[in-house]
């Protein structure tokens, strides 16, 4: 796939170190982006986000994590396939 991103979403046998380095930047990084907005933790790779969006049947937008080119930390927004890169903290 010339010009776009690999997207590789952890799996629950990937390094729990890395996640949870992950779990935080990525939790940073949405109340950045949805500041006011409930933010869920499931596991340490997945995430749900409040949303308004008449296109969430839930009223929750999930988030897994992961890398992107085997080396920035990023998630993924599972209705929409936006993939959103962060630093770990």
């Amino acid at each position: 796939m010339d010009g776009l991103l690999d997207f590789r979403r952890f799996t629950l046998g990937d390094d729990d170190n890395v996640a949870a380095r992950c779990l935080r930047g990525a939790m940073d990084k949405l109340h950045t982006l949805y500041p006011g907005k409930r933010i869920t933790t499931y596991d340490n790779i997945t995430l749900g986000v409040e949303t308004d969006s008449l296109y969430s049947e839930t009223g929750t937008d999930i988030y897994e994590l992961g890398l992107v080119d085997e080396e920035l930390s990023a998630m993924r927004c599972v209705r929409t396939g936006e993939v959103v890169t962060f630093r770990e903290i």
